[in-house]
């Protein structure tokens, strides 16, 4: 009976690692287009919620994501893995305006406005073997319902990010 056990956890842990990632939660940065900060939980074996406190559209912003994830096909050696998935945005963002006088300061002023959308969300990210680092390089796209003219389409926002996982 202890063998069965045994063979039984053996089955167990071997399928974690063949479809699942290395990691529960993941916390880090985002650089680029659409910079903060970032955390993940991995929900399932092949699925995760993430959460991005971000600088986008002359605003903050807070994305909410839910991200499917698979291998990398065509690197099968590398622990690269591919996420892709979708999600909401809310946020404020401030806007300015300047009246045609020929004073600099006349007229000169600031509003502030509501960010929401939609997102989608596309990451190729490559876990460090000896270390708890992942980088990625991810493309977040996004609808903006209250742009400067109602929609505005932000295509492509492209970052490169650091996590570290745990």
């Amino acid at each position: 009976m202890q063998k069965v056990y045994f063979l039984l956890i053996l089955f167990t842990c071997i399928l974690s690692q063949a479809f699942s990632q290395d990691y529960m939660q993941a916390v880090g940065i985002r650089m680029g287009a659409s910079g903060g900060l970032t955390y993940r939980r991995m929900v399932g074996m092949d699925l995760a919620g993430e959460v991005m406190l971000t600088s986008q559209n002359h605003g903050t912003v807070l994305t909410l994501l839910i991200e499917k994830h698979k291998p990398a096909l065509l690197f099968d050696d590398l622990n690269l893995d591919f996420f892709y998935g979708a999600g909401a945005h809310v946020g404020i963002a401030d806007r300015y305006y300047f009246d045609d006088y020929d004073e600099p300061d006349y007229g000169r002023g600031r509003y502030s406005v509501p960010q929401l959308g939609i997102d989608a969300y596309a990451s190729f990210e490559y876990t460090l073997p000896r270390y708890p680092i992942v980088v990625n390089l991810d493309c977040k796209p996004y609808l903006e319902f209250f742009d400067d003219h109602f929609l505005g389409i932000h295509l492509p926002v492209m970052a490169l990010g650091a996590k570290y996982i745990f």
